[in-house]
């Protein structure tokens, strides 16, 4: 039983490599956004009174040009935060993030935001929903197998010597 478990570990241990390193290395990078600004725009903090309308948010955001903001349909997400008066809108295809002072309606950052593509890659959805949960998914149930598989490995011997005593 035990050697066909190594002889599985290690085969499933090829099949899961690449969907497994991809999923490893976006997983760290993700853990390291709250300091790390090329996932995620590091902005100075603001503290207004909310008093914007949704026509001076679109204003400020049309006014920067790599952002490709034309419309609302060019926006993807806005993020309005009441209490510290700060809005923060992404653009749908461009990946970039503004800040907008919820008093002024002026832009007070901007910057790239990887954030949900580094995601989507990490749960593989980037590449469509058959190579997620046809790759990725099975995958991660091989990394689980690989988990159970690798401590019954190692706690083999001592069963053995235990059986023995």
């Amino acid at each position: 039983m035990f050697r066909m478990m190594r002889k599985y570990h290690r085969w499933v241990s090829i099949v899961i490599t690449l969907p497994f390193v991809i999923t490893l290395v976006t997983g760290i990078i993700l853990a390291t956004r709250g300091f790390n600004t090329w996932v995620q725009p590091e902005y100075a903090p603001v503290k207004t009174n909310l008093t914007v309308s949704f026509d001076q948010i679109l204003e400020a955001a049309k006014s920067v040009p790599e952002a490709q903001i034309q419309s609302w349909k060019d926006v993807s997400q806005i993020d309005i935060r009441p209490a510290a008066g700060n809005i923060r809108l992404r653009a749908k295809t461009t990946q970039w993030e503004l800040q907008i002072d919820g008093a002024t309606g002026q832009v007070t950052g901007k910057g790239i935001r990887r954030f949900s593509t580094l995601v989507a890659l990490h749960e593989g959805a980037y590449f469509g929903p058959m190579i997620r949960y046809g790759i990725f998914f099975p995958s991660a149930l091989g990394v689980f197998f690989l988990l159970v598989s690798g401590v019954v490995i190692f706690v083999q011997p001592y069963w053995v010597r235990r059986k023995k005593a």
